[in-house]
């Protein structure tokens, strides 16, 4: 496996065009995201400066011959392609929302004052060291639905007689991702507090399916004397199978109040945890017993000494992997603390792609939009874990020969590596060096500031008398 392979391959080859029912539009559906790539921070009347070109793109994206799932199908492909090459996979779920301004057809509320919709994500990762990005296996776009006299509806009878909760869209995910894997490679399913849910689990055991789900709820357990217990009571007896230092990421403050409660602002630090491990019998729910018990691994990890200021480290999971030693024990933290990868994809789409910016009237035409967006998003995803990953890899793994000669000359340096060339690009974008490691906007910012570099030197070696 060599992830700079991949970062050589046009963006474009991501899409096909044969589930367009037209081949004219498949390469249509190439060219589009060809120019998209090569400018993703910048609006649609940028990127298509012609106005029957971008006219020619709105009627595209309009186009009631095809859904958005058509588009996407090519880049299913190629991930899977890459997972089967790689061999064992994590497949990281999670739900994003979308906030647009204005009214927008087919969207609906995302919270008690914005619009939006929501799109929940199963990220393919590699298990190696780097934890390199491999694709969107899966995605399901959805909107909450209104209710006369209030903002939001979250619960739904009809819904949840058919079966179809917003709830139920965790295991829908992940049987998807089952379906599509079949036996040509290992995947581990990793979800937050959120898929800590009786019907998502139980899914994913009757699939025979590895995941490592963070618990969220007091359940009602039996101990090992088969009487029924509290979690917490099953948590109290755990015995410490040893210590080791985790790496803990900046966190900002969060907007919302009850999001900042649950996932509390923090510092980069070096924690020491201590880990535990115990088999235990899920029997229901606080309020519920079930009549089908499952048996599982948990583990917990935590902080001993906590920095002043700063929230503790108190993770309970729960998961298939074995963890009869401390080796395993920490397989099974890593596997988890991978999740992060998707926050990171989110914010390429959202920050590096920017498109809650896009000015498109419907659910419609922006799940088309997005579903463009998503193999670019995973580009630049992938590109950020190959300079850290290799950061003495040659240049080209990054950028192209005339990027590196724009840069070079426009700050006066010498870039040989892929770091020294996502530095400059970060550096481009207006990032200064003392803040860190740079994020998605300055990012975004300076790959668009560098494709206008290299339009600018084409234009030049085209045109020898300027």
């Amino acid at each position: 496996m060599n992830p700079s392979d991949w970062l050589k391959i046009e963006t474009a080859d991501e899409f096909g065009g044969a589930e367009l029912g037209d081949p004219r539009r498949g390469r249509r559906l190439r060219q589009i995201a060809d120019k998209v790539s090569r400018n993703p921070e910048a609006s649609f009347p940028h990127i298509f400066s012609d106005s029957a070109e971008l006219e020619g793109f709105y009627r595209f994206i309009r186009n009631d011959n095809f859904v958005w799932e058509d588009i996407h199908a090519p880049h299913v492909r190629a991930t899977l392609a890459r997972c089967e090459m790689v061999g064992e996979c994590l497949a990281i779920h999670d739900t994003t929302e979308f906030h647009f301004s204005g009214d927008r057809e087919g969207c609906g509320p995302t919270s008690s004052t914005t619009e939006g919709y929501f799109a929940h994500v199963s990220l393919m990762v590699a298990t190696d060291a780097a934890r390199t990005p491999l694709g969107v296996l899966a995605i399901e776009q959805y909107s909450r639905p209104r209710q006369e006299g209030k903002k939001i509806k979250l619960y739904d009878p009809e819904a949840k007689k058919h079966g179809t909760e917003e709830s139920r869209r965790w295991l829908r995910g992940a049987e998807h991702v089952e379906d599509l894997k079949k036996n040509n490679f290992e995947c581990i399913h990793i979800a937050d507090r959120e898929g800590d849910d009786f019907r998502f689990m139980d899914g994913l055991l009757d699939k025979s399916a590895r995941f490592v789900i963070r618990a969220h709820y007091n359940r009602v357990v039996e101990d090992e004397w088969g009487e029924r217990a509290r979690l917490e009571d099953e948590i109290a007896r755990m015995k410490v199978s040893g210590t080791y230092d985790i790496e803990i990421s900046t966190r900002g403050k969060r907007l919302n109040p009850s999001s900042e409660r649950s996932h509390p602002s923090r510092s980069a630090r070096t924690a020491r945890v201590s880990i535990a491990a115990r088999k235990v019998l899920i029997t229901g729910t606080k309020n519920r017993r079930t009549t089908v018990p499952l048996e599982l691994n948990l583990v917990r990890v935590w902080e001993e000494d906590v920095p002043k200021g700063e929230p503790r480290v108190d993770w309970l999971l729960w998961t298939t992997e074995p963890v009869s030693d401390f080796d395993e024990l920490k397989k099974v933290v890593n596997y988890y603390r991978s999740r992060w990868l998707i926050e990171e994809y989110f914010k390429a789409l959202k920050t590096g792609c920017q498109f809650e910016k896009r000015q498109l009237d419907s659910r419609g035409t922006l799940m088309v939009a997005l579903a463009v967006f998503l193999p670019i998003a995973w580009k630049m995803l992938l590109s950020r874990s190959v300079a850290h990953r290799s950061p003495e890899a040659p240049a080209e793994n990054i950028i192209n020969k005339l990027q590196q000669t724009f840069l070079q000359q426009h700050f006066d340096i010498t870039i040989t590596t892929a770091i020294d060339a996502l530095r400059a690009i970060a550096r481009l974008g207006g990032h200064l060096k003392r803040n860190g490691e740079p994020g998605w906007q300055t990012l975004g910012k300076g790959w668009l500031d560098l494709l206008k570099g290299e339009a600018f030197f084409r234009t030049v070696q085209a045109t020898p008398d300027l």
